[in-house]
């Protein structure tokens, strides 16, 4: 019995692989058999796929209508890998001769059907080196994605020694990083390995140059995107000998990737070929925009605030966090109030009664002296008498309200003495009266403006944005509010934005950043923001974050420096910097000043200019005295005309 593939295979699954499930690719021409008791080794034989189902724990035709409903092409292979990915969490492979070609095609769409990811993958490859051919089999990008790949090469079918290579990973894309080097020689006979070396060194300390391809577009201040000069990257999505070629990237997100670059000594290059916008993913594993790329393999990492977005994390992988941001939008202004209750507006109601309260007692007062004066002077009849004093007491409160002089003649030192006094009540009343008017009229009232998704909702105002990805976090919501303010979201190019911002009452999104900044779109300019408000709350938070391919080996050092990135406070020094640096400080600080308290009584509104408008209701009262005046007068004319 030939046992070298065992004894090699062993020591490789001994001292590297059995802390992980195993998925072995049995094949009847490579003697192997396993030593020692493995709990944790899947097996499968392509030749008998078909029959291997009956004997699953898995169901494997549930996993099959679902594949069949998405649309997604697979065949025994892909099926049977991705119930051992997805339910057995399968993360090391030990593939045997010609079965190479198949295991990575199907494994490349195993690896997007399951939902169970791994970051710690390795791979086994034992073949005999004459049947190998280097330059064929190892063209897949499969070669030049993954680092922990581990060929063992038998130098004929009954040969003693064998060749330990890997593929080289690190390096320019150039230089062919899926090319296999020599690490180590094994000799079966002697049961020695010739150096002794790491069968699986850690290659992402150095990446030695290895390119990083960002797919993003301008969006500031997440990815900032500058065709000057000096350059700090390649945009590989125009010709080399183009102008737009060397690029100068920033951006709060884009400094995380350049520092990841600057620690493990790899090259940042973008490419905005496709990358007009965030783009989708859909069912059929196809996609458009910069998600888009991620899946067609022209770039390695996706950002320009990326959002959670599950239907994405389904097909893509997505790193720690790396800003908080809140979705919330511009409004327009409220409208100054102009109504016929202005001249209501300087009193509460409160103080209103409390007036009427004082006018009730100034006349009953007056009626009262005016009788005892009637009494004691001119000896009036009772029922007269009262006539005429409740006529002035009346008629002489009105007046002094109104600060007009009486043609009344008061004879008794009581009537005088309490005209003098309601004079004085009555001109402070007046004066105070004469101030709040004024007041009001200079500093105007406003109405309310739509700047809570409640108040957006009761005045039915539209709202859009420039992409489906503004709202795409809130499709599906349970929230009946949501889903009516959703109702109102509009979709347009940047252009019709411009357009709608300078001439339409509707409402245009923008991100607020965690430390007091916003993301704000080229379509809101100085002048539209002049009569825009930004609401009091969000209408909803999200965190962005990064997206990668499947099985990106790089992601969990990514994630460990976004950590320290967070627990540094480089986060806020770079929204800083990156906000002074390329965007308009002065369109930040005006949507600043735009943010309004809970309440309108603290709105800070500077004076304005009087105009027809301010009158309005003062005008309405004047019309409506006129028109009781002239009604008075036609009453006594026709009176005195039927007396005579």
């Amino acid at each position: 019995m030939d046992s070298a593939w065992s004894l090699i295979l062993n020591l490789i699954i001994r001292d590297y692989l059995q802390n992980s499930t195993i998925c072995v690719f049995w094949h009847k021409n490579y003697e192997f058999q396993l030593a020692g008791d493995y709990s944790s080794i899947i097996g499968i034989n392509i030749d008998t796929l078909e029959k291997s189902f009956e004997q699953n724990v898995i169901d494997a035709e549930v996993r099959r209508q679902q594949l069949k409903q998405l649309g997604l092409h697979y065949d025994d292979l892909v099926l049977k890998l991705t119930l051992s990915i997805e339910s057995s969490h399968c993360e090391t492979f030990l593939i045997f001769g010609e079965f190479m070609s198949r295991f990575v095609a199907a494994f490349a769409q195993a690896s997007m059907y399951s939902i169970w990811r791994s970051m710690r993958n390795k791979f086994v490859f034992a073949h005999v080196a004459q049947e190998l051919d280097e330059e064929a089999c190892c063209s897949s990008y499969f070669f030049q994605d993954q680092p922990n790949i581990l060929f063992v090469l038998r130098s004929y079918a009954n040969a003693t020694d064998f060749e330990l290579k890997t593929n080289k990973y690190v390096g320019p894309r150039a230089e062919q990083p899926q090319q296999l080097i020599l690490i180590d020689r094994y000799d079966a006979r002697l049961q020695l390995f010739q150096h002794n070396v790491p069968l699986f060194p850690d290659k992402l300390r150095d990446l030695q140059g290895r390119e990083v391809i960002i797919a993003c577009f301008d969006y500031r201040p997440y990815t900032v995107i500058k065709y000057t000069s000096p350059s700090n990257a390649r945009d590989v999505g125009v010709a080399m000998n183009s102008n737009l070629s060397q690029v100068y990237i920033d951006g709060t997100e884009t400094q995380v990737v350049l520092s990841f670059c600057a620690q493990f000594n790899c090259t940042v290059q973008i490419d905005t070929s496709d990358a007009n916008d965030w783009g989708n993913i859909y069912p059929n594993m196809s996609g458009d925009g910069a998600l888009g790329m991620i899946l067609g393999h022209k770039a390695d990492i996706c950002i320009s605030a990326m959002y959670t977005w599950y239907d994405d994390y389904t097909y893509l992988d997505l790193s720690m966090y790396l800003v908080r941001s809140g979705i919330t939008c511009l409004v327009p202004a409220p409208k100054r109030l102009a109504s016929w209750y202005l001249p209501l507006e300087p009193f509460q109601a409160t103080l209103w009664a409390a007036v009427l309260l004082c006018l009730s007692i100034e006349t009953f007062g007056l009626v009262l002296a005016h009788r005892s004066e009637l009494e004691l002077y001119a000896g009036a009849t009772p029922s007269h008498g009262w006539w005429l004093s409740t006529k002035f007491g009346l008629v002489t409160t009105f007046k002094l309200f109104l600060s007009q002089s009486g043609n009344s003649h008061a004879r008794s030192v009581t009537v005088r003495v309490l005209l003098f006094a309601c004079f004085l009540n009555d001109i402070i009343i007046t004066s105070i009266y004469g101030g709040g008017l004024a007041s009001i009229l200079t500093i105007p009232s406003l109405d309310e403006a739509a700047d809570t998704m409640q108040r957006m909702l009761a005045q039915r105002l539209q709202w859009a944005g420039n992409s489906e990805a503004w709202v795409s976090s809130l499709r599906g919501s349970d929230d009946p509010l949501i889903n009516e303010l959703l109702g109102n979201f509009r979709v347009y190019s940047d252009d019709q934005l411009m357009e709608l911002a300078q001439s339409q009452r509707m409402g245009f999104t923008l991100e607020r950043l965690p430390f007091g900044h916003f993301a704000i779109g080229d379509y809101l300019t100085e002048q539209s923001i002049e009569h825009m408000v930004i609401m009091q709350e969000d209408l909803y938070y999200q965190y962005t974050v990064a997206f990668v391919p499947r099985l990106w080996p790089l992601l969990e050092r990514f994630n460990a420096l976004v950590y320290r990135w967070h627990s540094s406070g480089f986060d806020k020094y770079w929204e800083d910097r990156v906000v002074a640096d390329n965007l308009n400080v002065k369109i930040q600080q005006q949507v600043e000043s735009t943010v309004l308290s809970s309440g309108q009584d603290d709105i800070d509104i500077e004076p304005v200019m009087l105009g027809m408008s301010n009158f309005a209701g003062i005008l309405l009262v004047w019309v409506l005295g006129i028109c009781l005046a002239l009604m008075a007068f036609s009453v006594e004319m026709l009176t005195l005309k039927y007396k005579t």
